[in-house]
């Protein structure tokens, strides 16, 4: 087998990875790049021949997760070309482009999908999905063999997400004798502090929704196990309103999470409207809004009335509030009660050492995913590191 990162060896985001035989030719995710520090999206300049123009020569497109750093180059795809994705996350990520009117809809439709451990063969090559934890619901890693070489590709992970604490045992039962390891390292570049856990913030979450009647959660629409937390938090008799789209969003999760575990009930999503109005003033609520006029005003209706009783919970990114032009501080503006309640949905140092440590890769590892992917050799690994170019080709 032969390995090519065609983008991530340097950066966060917008990865694709090549791995291919003499005969068959797969990708691992096709992600645009991220936007600068400024909120400017860069101008698209890859181009892979027989994958996005040209004649053809692709035997299938395997993706991670629905964040677009992984899956935003899927409209640029050449037609005939294979796609394959986790069953929630592709109606998840459907669900989010019939809301933004994207183009690609008919080519989402056609993604074939799979479930965790379904073994698919592409020629000579064997791919098998392995679910894990991230702030995209339905991640998966991918365990990719052929001709008794075995990869392993990450996509991106965590180990203190609500499913955490599952993905170093899984990996120790079905990613044994791996050759290469090709992982994350968003973390490598950011501090060594040990990240807040989902069951935390959860905790914090359950405190803020007792103290203050109306609260006000700034957050992605499709940060699942974050909307959980808060629906989980929120106490009973309190609504936790939505809009049809996150509504919609959250009935996917709860289609394929509830049989697996309460939390992605979301026994108390309602839709809000003003029908409700007498009766969320009178209980109180939680609602997770994002920046648009819609939930403007709604909010605005209760700082003018109920500002002490509010609480605006920004939970995101905190570089999104930094970006110029950005609409998220203005939903904050006003309000006397604000609070930030975060953790990152990449692996910290620690979980990129036990990922490393269990996996036990004969060959190499490779970073992706990382402003500083040399920091992976200060982890004190005692496997052989293998720093890319973009573009370099890595032979098995």
């Amino acid at each position: 087998m032969k390995i090519i990162i065609h983008r991530g060896t340097q950066q966060i985001g917008g990865c694709v990875t090549e791995i291919r035989t003499d005969s068959t030719r797969i990708f691992i995710d096709m992600g645009s790049e991220l936007p600068d520090e400024n909120g400017k999206a860069a101008v698209e300049t890859l181009s892979v021949e027989g994958v996005t123009h040209g004649v053809k020569n692709c035997d299938a497109v395997f993706f991670t997760h629905y964040h677009g750093d992984h899956i935003g180059m899927l409209p640029r795809i050449l037609p005939g070309i294979p796609l394959y994705m986790g069953e929630a996350s592709k109606e998840i990520y459907l669900v989010l482009q019939k809301r933004l009117k994207s183009a690609a809809q008919t080519a989402i439709e056609a993604i074939n999908t799979f479930n965790a451990l379904d073994k698919i063969t592409i020629g000579d090559i064997t791919v098998t999905p392995l679910r894990t934890d991230h702030s995209a619901y339905d991640a998966y890693m991918f365990l990719i063999e052929s001709g008794g070489k075995k990869v392993l590709h990450t996509g991106d992970f965590r180990t203190h997400g609500f499913c955490g604490k599952g993905t170093v045992p899984m990996l120790g039962h079905y990613a044994q004798n791996v050759d290469v390891l090709i992982t994350e390292g968003t973390m490598l570049s950011r501090n060594n502090s040990t990240p807040v856990t989902e069951h935390e913030l959860q905790r914090k979450a359950a405190v803020w929704l007792k103290k203050y009647k109306y609260v006000f959660l700034i957050c992605s629409s499709t940060n699942i196990d974050r909307l959980a937390a808060f629906n989980s938090a929120t106490p009973r008799g309190k609504y936790f309103l939505c809009d049809s789209y996150q509504h919609e969003v959250l009935k996917v999760a709860k289609k394929y999470g509830e049989p697996h575990t309460p939390l992605y009930a979301f026994d108390k999503m309602t839709i809000y409207g003003n029908n409700l109005d007498e009766k969320i003033e009178k209980f109180g609520f939680c609602m997770p809004v994002r920046a648009n006029t819609w939930f403007s005003s709604i909010m605005k209706k209760y700082k003018q009335a109920h500002n002490p009783e509010c609480l605006v919970v920004y939970s995101m990114w905190d570089g999104y509030l930094k970006q110029p032009g950005s609409k998220l501080e203005a939903l904050m503006n006003g309000f006397q009660n604000v609070e930030t309640l975060h953790t990152s949905g990449h692996a910290a140092r620690q979980a990129i050492i036990d990922v490393c440590s269990v996996v036990a890769p004969k060959q190499a590892i490779i970073p992706i995913h990382s402003e500083n992917p040399a920091g992976l050799r200060g982890l004190g690994l005692p496997f052989n590191i293998r720093l890319l170019k973009d573009g370099e080709a890595y032979k098995l």
